[in-house]
């Protein structure tokens, strides 16, 4: 582990805004974890071992660090790669985050070696099941010394089968979709919210917006609609087919409605 600093800019940057805050923590603690080039083992145990050695319950910490580094990637945080079958990461804007005064010479290679693969962002568990990790072991691999513990591979991530590329086709209007994959995956860890509500949920209000001649104009952007919760709105419902008057819309707004 590593000294570093955080900039005053790290707590009103609207990528860092959009992090929940278990990712902000993650990623804070992912400049410790990596050299002095940002790069470090893309393996969540040895992540855990490194940031959370104290942790009580060593799986949930796990899943909670396999979803961070999820949307670090996604996001554009971080690069997750391979060279010669080894995973690695590399916080983006390396440069920016910290001033390396004195660096140490590299131990791992950048994503811009010629070998590098850059790896998909879908989050999968470690496979180098000879990493065994004690409390308090990280990536330095202290081999030996007291006791150790293979920590469990993470639950398969909920993230896998979010449906989010459903969801963004149903809203239409496409804008800021980084930002709207944090917003929407924060509101899947809501009690009771599934893909299932918020796909229908966006589609009845685009709908709603463009029977109203409101889209795209006056539509509130994706990640605006799931930051405010406007899946739980009192959102406008059609008319039964061949109740409504010539020349009038399909759709009608409730008594109390806004337009939304």
């Amino acid at each position: 582990m590593r000294i570093r600093s955080i900039r005053p800019e790290f707590w009103s940057s609207e990528d860092v805004a959009a992090m929940d805050w278990h990712t902000r923590l993650v990623f804070i603690g992912l400049w410790s974890y990596v050299d002095d080039n940002g790069v470090g083992r893309d393996n969540e145990r040895l992540i855990v071992a490194d940031l959370f050695p104290l942790d009580a319950d060593p799986r949930e910490s796990l899943a909670r660090v396999s979803r961070a580094l999820l949307g670090l990637s996604e996001g554009g945080q971080i690069v997750r790669y391979e060279v010669d079958g080894k995973r690695y990461l590399h916080v983006a804007k390396w440069l920016e985050h910290q001033r390396i005064d004195k660096r140490a010479k590299d131990r791992y290679p950048l994503p811009t070696c010629d070998d590098a693969r850059i790896r998909e962002t879908v989050a999968t568990p470690s496979g180098d099941s000879r990493d065994t990790l004690g409390v308090g072991e990280g990536e330095k691999g202290r081999r030996g010394e007291g006791e150790k513990t293979l920590l469990p591979d993470p639950a398969p991530p909920a993230q896998a089968i979010d449906r989010f590329e459903e969801f963004w086709d149903t809203y239409a209007k496409k804008v800021g979709r980084k930002v709207a994959i944090q917003k929407y995956r924060l509101a899947l860890r809501k009690p009771g919210v599934t893909p299932e509500l918020l796909i229908q949920a966006a589609s009845t209000y685009i709908a709603s917006q463009k029977a109203a001649n409101k889209y795209p104009e006056f539509t509130k952007d994706p990640a605006t609609w799931l930051n405010g919760e406007h899946w739980t709105d009192e959102h406008v419902t059609p008319r039964a087919i061949g109740t409504h008057r010539p020349g009038e819309s399909l759709w009608d707004l409730p008594a109390t409605g806004t337009g939304r």
